[in-house]
């Protein structure tokens, strides 16, 4: 894939020799008076190539090297944009062979009015002039060559749950864990510190999986270096109450409202932080005025890298300061040879002494242990590659040396000139995100796409895209957040990692960011990310400006009262807000139409609510995301997006054109429809859309005033697009009665379904669904027939099943005969069985690891009381139990009479030592008293 599109070192030379070559092509055959020209600079940047390819990929280049290959770097963006100018006046915005002839006359015309001529004659000098200087500073004598492929190395699960468990964790985190449930009702810290890599996020947020469901409240957040006061406190506001969090949103509360809330909240509550990643004191003393010290046995864990500041959180009698110190030898050879081998112990004997020689120059430090475990996983086990591994680390590490983490620095350096080139530019993206962001996998993934990172001679650009991503996990360079849905929904990289990341990408000159550190800007601005500072951003305004002409990427994340004048922006292909709430209105997007580049729009940000009529003429958009914006509906324009294969809304006033779907051939994805202004011509435009992937329409219903015509048109519209490519349907419970009456429906591809709202049951249809993987469903009623269509979905490996109905149901029983590949079961229970309604018999379930049980405690009971009833113990791969009881409505005595039973079931289970097990209560502030008990029961005696 070298040398195909936009990378960090070689710029955008792949992508100009492949438009020079189409230029070229028999659709272009009269530009006569400059094909001589474009030859000459075809062949040339050609030859260019393999030399810029070679030097982007070298560790050490001399300063003549290095300034030679920026030069080339910097020529290659400055011809792109030449040629894509050039292209869009010729009227084809991509420079594909779909070329409609134009007269000698027009084109005469164009060449002297818009001096393309000359343009291309100077980029010819340049060319020349670079190819002169590199053979008199014979920067061939360099010539070196490699190449590179992928899927999820599955050796990474096993690593995990061992990175998590097991290598050195359980001791630390019973520690910490001692210290904070030692009997005491005033608030207990505990500060966690030590440098970069060791592992101190790890420890603290085991021991908040651990023990944090015991606790009311409970929150986890980062700080990172720049503190953002008012975006933490409605981290943790979201976390411990949505309700309120929502009103904040809608309010737009300020700093010292946000800390009013939740002292009320947390005032009489025991509640449970983590604040991850301090830096200075002052964040300290900011950050802790905001939970009170409610004597009900509260507890907090701090990270930081600063002795200072660790001694600060822990300056009252009852805080624990805990020193995180490197692995010991045993403990750094399971680590490592588990990560390459998925064994402590299979190690091959040529191999144990270089590799205590590497462990030792590791210095006990995890980060850097499993990065150079990453590195090797990807390479043949022979001694002389790791002789060699082992000879390029140097001195070795430790934070006792006070290297500045330059050792750490050196071996994340390893594993980035290990890199593919193309793999390199991709992680060097993640450096326009702030700090500690949780990045969406799909966005990123987009944004690569978009930039030109990815490129494939055949096949699709988006496998290609995850290709790159699942190569970029299997090294270790960047990490999946642990969300409990079953997919890689997010992802972030180490602050070590990212540091170098904003390094590699300051020397290359990819992108500009300002995060409150920035000291001086490029004279050309590529790529810009604003994250912080009126003061960067008055720079900014003025070298946005002054780079207008070669902008391609522009992000902005933090909070800015003064936006650059946005107009004329011919080389810019990414544009995304990030900020809901800012001073910026709808002029800001007013010139959009002079975007002509554009491919990735994303506009979240509740002040712009109107898309200008100029949209349309983004020929190059691909994926518009207005989720977070307040715009309502779509300019008619909008229909002209040939090459749309993105479409996301998130607000339910947003009305849908049906017109404009039959136009869009190209959509992939659309979400979330809830209006449509006409629902008939909508079915009959949607079976259009044949390379349709996803979906979302969570609103959209049939009404009993439809008629059945309109019924069959529904299922038959939606049959049709389930033949084609439709991986992803999430729908209402009627529309799901209706897509699935049919016994014989055909959705062949589909591998997730979601509904938003209740079936009657689980209809009879779904038993076709045989490469569904994830399904969410929710039903009144649930019987054996319902679990048999269930249990008869082979490939099903994620099952949230929601039950909600008034009155006694008989308990089901799941078998072995089924669920074979299931590993997460999320069942909730909103109904009265008279006792709870499943059970687990041997060998149920064999693959499952994650259970999660939701309750109401005043309609549901238990068999008995010694827990065997519900057949936890069978579940032979559990790793994780949580269970979730509403007490709403309910007694003390009914919420116990629930607990106690699961909690004897859990010591039952043969994997008790590792189980990780998790409490928790939902509005437990509002259990009877035993006056509102008695009154309860001689209620329900009455009923």
């Amino acid at each position: 894939m070298a040398g195909l599109g936009v990378g960090v070192g070689t710029g955008a030379l792949g992508s100009v020799i492949g438009k020079l070559a189409t230029l070229l092509g028999d659709e272009y055959t009269m530009l006569k008076r400059v094909r001589k020209d474009i030859a000459f600079l075809q062949r040339e940047l050609s030859r260019m190539q393999i030399l810029v390819d070679t030097l982007a990929d070298m560790e050490e280049l001399d300063e003549l090297a290095k300034d030679w290959k920026g030069s080339i770097r910097d020529l290659s963006y400055d011809m792109e944009e030449c040629i894509d100018r050039f292209m869009l006046r010729l009227g084809n915005g991509d420079a594909r062979p779909r070329f409609v002839k134009k007269t000698a006359r027009r084109l005469k015309t164009l060449f002297e009015r818009h001096g393309i001529g000359s343009q291309i004659k100077d980029l010819k000098a340049r060319v020349a002039e670079e190819r002169e200087r590199r053979q008199r500073l014979n920067l061939d004598d360099y010539m070196v060559n490699r190449t590179r492929p992928v899927v999820i190395d599955p050796r990474l699960a096993a690593f995990h749950g061992v990175a998590n468990g097991s290598v050195a964790i359980d001791d630390r985190r019973d520690q910490v864990i001692s210290w904070l449930t030692a009997e005491s009702e005033e608030l207990k810290m505990v500060a966690i510190v030590g440098g970069g890599g060791l592992g101190k996020t790890t420890l603290a947020m085991e021991t908040y999986r651990r023990i944090g469901g015991d606790y009311q409240c409970r929150a986890s957040v980062s700080v990172s270096r720049t503190l953002d006061l008012e975006k933490l406190l409605k981290d943790v506001l979201s976390q411990i109450d949505e309700a309120e969090f929502s009103k904040c949103q809608s309010e737009r509360w300020e700093k010292d409202q946000l800390i009013r809330h939740i002292q009320l909240i947390l005032t009489g509550k025991r509640y449970f932080l983590v604040i991850d990643d301090l830096w200075k004191v002052q964040d300290w003393e900011f950050i802790k005025a905001a939970f009170p010290d409610n004597y009900n046995g509260s507890r907090i864990i701090a990270t930081t890298r600063i002795a200072n500041v660790a001694r600060s959180c822990c300056s009252n009698s009852r805080g624990q300061l805990y020193q995180m110190l490197p692995l010991n030898d045993v403990d750094s050879r399971r680590l490592f040879f588990k990560r390459i081998f998925d064994s402590e112990s299979l190690c091959p004997p040529q191999l144990e002494k270089v590799s205590a020689r590497i462990l030792k120059k590791c210095g006990g430090m995890p980060l850097a242990i499993i990065t150079l475990a990453s590195l090797l996983a990807n390479k043949p086990p022979s001694a002389a590659e790791w002789e060699r591994l082992q000879d390029s680390i140097g001195a070795g590490l430790s934070y006792e040396s006070d290297d500045g983490g330059k050792g750490m620095a050196h071996i994340l350096l390893l594993s980035y000139w290990d890199l593919p080139h193309h793999l390199k530019t991709c992680l060097l993206y993640f450096c326009i995100y702030p700090e500690d962001a949780e990045i969406s996998c799909e966005e990123l993934k987009w944004k690569w796409i978009a930039e030109g990172f990815i490129a494939t001679k055949q096949g699709n650009l988006y496998q290609e895209a995850e290709s790159c991503f699942n190569e970029l996990v299997n090294r270790s360079m960047i990490q999946i957040v642990d969300v409990d849905n079953f997919e890689e929904t997010f992802c972030q990289v180490h602050d070590t990692v990212l540091d170098l990341i904003i390094s590699r990408s300051a020397e290359e000159n990819f992108a500009t960011v300002l995060n409150g550190v920035c000291n001086s800007l490029p004279t050309k601005i590529r790529r810009l990310s604003l994250q912080s500072s009126e003061l960067e951003q008055k720079w900014a305004i003025q070298a946005i400006t002054r780079s207008r002409l070669h902008v391609r990427s522009l992000n902005v994340f933090g909070e800015t009262k003064e936006i650059p004048p946005h107009v004329d922006f011919p080389s810019l292909r990414v544009f995304d807000i990030c900020r809901r709430y800012s001073l910026w209105e709808n002029n800001l997007i007013i010139n959009i139409g002079s975007w002509p580049q554009l491919r990735y729009l994303r506009i979240q940000h509740s002040g712009i609510t109107v898309l200008p009529e100029d949209i349309g003429k983004l020929q190059n958009l691909e994926t518009l995301d207005l989720r977070g914006s307040c715009i309502r509906k779509l300019p008619s324009t909008i229909a002209r997006l040939q090459k749309l294969v993105r479409l996301f809304i998130d607000d339910s006033q947003f009305v849908f054109s049906a017109d404009m779907f039959g136009s869009m051939q190209a959509l992939e994805e659309v979400s979330d429809i809830w209006k449509i202004d006409n629902e008939e011509k909508f079915w009959e435009e949607l079976e259009h859309l044949t390379k349709l992937r996803k979906i979302s329409m969570s609103n959209v219903c049939y009404y009993p005033g439809h008629s059945e015509c309109y019924r069959e048109r529904l299922r038959s519209s939606l049959n049709k697009l389930g033949k084609h490519s439709l991986l992803y349907l999430r729908t209402s419970g009627e529309m799901g009665n209706i897509i699935f009456r049919d016994p014989c429906c055909t959705f062949p591809h589909l591998q997730h379904f979601k509904l938003d709202y209740d079936m009657e049951r689980v209809p009879k249809g779904m038993a076709s669904l045989s490469n569904i993987r994830k399904l969410e469903i929710a039903v009144r009623q649930f019987d054996e027939e319902g679990l048999h269509i269930l249990m008869s979905m082979p490939s099903l490996a994620y099952l949230q099943l929601t039950v909600r109905f008034r009155g006694v149901m008989s308990p089901v029983t799941i078998s072995s005969n089924g669920f074979k590949l299931l590993e997460v079961f999320h069942f909730h229970c909103n109904t009265s069985y008279g006792e709870l309604g499943i059970e687990f018999t041997t060998g149920a379930m064999p693959a499952l690891r994650r259970l999660h049980l939701f309750w109401l405690a005043s309609i549901v009971t238990l068999r008995s009381s010694d827990g065997a009833c519900m057949g936890i113990q069978h579940l032979s791969s559990l790793v994780q139990l949580q269970v979730e009881t509403n007490c709403t409505g309910a007694t003390l005595e009914q919420v116990e009479a629930l607990e106690g039973p699961v909690e004897k079931a859990v010591t039952l289970h043969p994997n008790r030592q590792t189980l990780q097990f998790h409490l928790h209560r939902k509005d437990d502030h509002i259990i009877f008293g035993d006056d509102e008990e008695e009154r309860k029961r001689q209620e329900d005696q009455v009923i």
